[in-house]
């Protein structure tokens, strides 16, 4: 498998797992069953565009895979799929259960980075 499209389906498993979380969490959430696949898949091209379009725009003392900066782009992909998303559908609602769902799926993004790195394949061996 094309090694993009392994990591940005990890990505997808990822984001559907944390969002089917969120579902059950947080009563401010909530996404119907055949919407949520859609939300997944918007949410998930939309943090791949952001990340892409942030390495690119921030200089090299500012980098995305920061803390703050995850939580930003997290944040900003979430907002952009509420809004792409019908709202009787999938909606995020009130300032603690955006908070929560931010962190939450930045988690499970995190998670997926472990899951997802290796080394590419011109890197030099490692002698133990």
């Amino acid at each position: 498998m094309n090694p993009i499209f392994k990591s940005i389906a990890i990505s997808a498993l990822a984001n559907a797992a944390s969002f089917a979380v969120a579902a059950l969490v947080f009563s401010g959430f909530t996404v119907s069953l055949g919407w949520y696949f859609a939300a997944v898949v918007v949410f998930t091209a939309l943090s791949v565009a952001l990340k892409e379009i942030a390495a690119k725009l921030t200089p090299s003392l500012i980098r995305v895979s920061t803390i703050a900066g995850g939580l930003v782009l997290t944040f900003a992909a979430l907002w952009l799929t509420n809004w792409i998303v019908p709202e009787a559908h999938f909606n995020i609602h009130g300032l603690g259960t955006w908070f929560g769902i931010t962190a939450l799926v930045w988690a499970a993004g995190i998670a997926y980075g472990e899951v997802d790195t290796q080394a590419p394949a011109d890197a030099p061996q490692v002698n133990k």
